[in-house]
């Protein structure tokens, strides 16, 4: 082993946070940073963890800090909140509408070793209003499942309030759990395109909401072993979205709530008892005067979430199918592709997941970045996966043949970072051995007196059979 010498590297491990916001909308990073070395904890505090800044920039503009501790060794979490107070002179709403790419960096270090781990980036996208409101009373793991695969397959600004105590009128952002007025619901509710009231009917009387509606009633439920599947007669505009799902591999529904019958409304799923009996109506739809509406009325589908594979498949197909239909434009299942991640180490490629209908095919996609644009082929394979080798810049992405209506479009970035660039300390030491004492084998084909002995006995068994006149 080469000698080591000593070194301090701080370096930023990760950052989280939501992908999509609406303007005005409260942005809390949460940044996990840390130290290695063995004069880990000597920056320029002198102390013994250490006192640097996290400072988070866009476009070189600097947007927030914050004075941290570095720990003597391992990584710990902290959260940058960029509120309206933090901007001075500014707001949330001053990012710019669209995708961009913050950069959060560890500034204030004396005698770092490697400065390439330092910065870390994080791409996120502001929207006007928020197209999708839920409305949770109370909130269950149903809404808890349907508001994180919402966010992910929607591709929209998703703002979950909750009401834990039905009937008080005291609702909560489901993300920092601040009190809400019932003035400021009310005036989300109303400038959303989709509105999800998902819980006890009554809770949401109060509200008008303007653009699609989808309930999820949760009383006056049949609780049993509901299992699920298209009917049998009529064609939903849900079909092609649920195309693909194997219905017999799904766990069964919970619950199922009585949905008053309609000639109206179009029935999308319906559920059976242990299989047997009268199907009921589970999933239904409805369009009156240009407004869409749909109702789900089966309880614990968040079991096929959390099961994942299969079943996983099938609960995202189900809320993607839904939202597309309710906002008649298709917020993001219209698009054919997407990035498995935003944000890619140095070193490691870019992954791409195929969102579309039908079986995954080759997508020309246009990459630009400061250094120039660039065209590659997205190639497929049967798993609906592909990659890109890419040098580190933020590329803006788009479908060069403009399929997908215009809508394959967004920003992947790669970073300088890289976990190699973090030194770590050596596991293995110098073993003082004797190579020359220790014991070693001999294989028998090594020993020649044993070829010797064989010749021998081969010529006395011939010698033997000679005189006896055997052949």
């Amino acid at each position: 082993m080469l000698p080591q010498a000593p070194f301090f590297d701080a370096f930023v491990a990760a950052v989280d946070g939501p992908r999509r916001l609406a303007a005005g909308d409260t942005i809390r990073l949460k940044v996990s940073y840390g130290a290695a070395g063995k004069t880990a904890g000597k920056g320029p505090g002198k102390g013994k963890g250490g006192s640097a800044k996290l400072v988070v920039s866009l476009s070189g503009r600097r947007l927030a800090s914050r004075d941290v501790t570095l720990p003597d060794s391992g990584i710990v979490t902290s959260e940058i909140t960029l509120a309206p107070s933090s901007f001075p002179g500014s707001s949330p709403a001053s990012l710019p509408s669209g995708w961009s790419v913050l950069e959060v960096r560890l500034e204030g270090v004396a005698g770092d070793s490697e400065p390439r781990d330092d910065a870390r980036l994080f791409v996120l996208e502001v929207s006007p209003q928020p197209s999708v409101v839920l409305l949770a009373s109370p909130p269950d793991w149903e809404t808890r499942f349907l508001a994180r695969t919402l966010e992910d397959v929607a591709r929209v600004p998703v703002r979950t309030f909750v009401e834990a105590e039905p009937g008080g009128n005291r609702w909560r952002d489901a993300t920092t759990l601040e009190s809400r007025a019932a003035g400021d619901v009310a005036r989300a509710v109303a400038g959303a395109a989709l509105v999800i009231e998902a819980g006890d009917p009554a809770t949401f009387k109060r509200f008008s909401p303007k653009g699609a509606v989808l309930i999820w009633p949760g009383t006056r439920r049949l609780d049993g072993d509901w299992y699920v599947q298209p009917p049998t007669t009529g064609l939903s505009p849900l079909a092609g979205a649920l195309a693909g799902v194997v219905w017999d591999s799904l766990p069964p529904a919970t619950s199922v709530a009585e949905l008053p019958p309609d000639s109206a409304t179009t029935v999308a799923l319906v559920a059976r008892l242990a299989r047997r009996g009268t199907p009921r109506p589970v999933v239904t739809l409805s369009q009156n005067a240009g407004a869409r509406r749909a109702t789900i009325g089966a309880g614990g589908l968040y079991r096929w979430a959390f099961r994942g594979g299969a079943s996983g498949d099938a609960y995202r197909a189900l809320v993607a199918g839904l939202v597309d239909w309710l906002l008649a434009e298709g917020a993001g299942s219209g698009e054919r592709f997407l990035p498995v991640a935003y944000e890619v180490p140095n070193g490691l490629p870019s992954l791409w997941k195929w969102a579309g209908s039908g079986e995954p095919r080759n997508v020309v996609v246009s990459l630009t970045a400061a250094g120039g644009q660039r065209v590659d082929t997205l190639r497929f394979d049967a798993g609906g996966r592909a990659e890109l080798r890419l040098p580190p810049e933020v590329y803006r992405y788009a479908a060069a043949d403009g399929g997908g209506g215009g809508t394959e479009r967004g920003v992947v970035a790669v970073e300088t970072y890289s976990d190699e660039w973090r030194p770590a300390a050596s596991l293995l030491a110098s073993q003082v051995g004797s190579p020359t004492g220790r014991l070693t084998g001999v294989g028998l084909r090594d020993r020649w007196w044993l070829f010797v002995v064989a010749i021998a006995a081969f010529a006395a068994e011939w010698a033997w059979r000679r005189r006896e006149g055997l052949p």
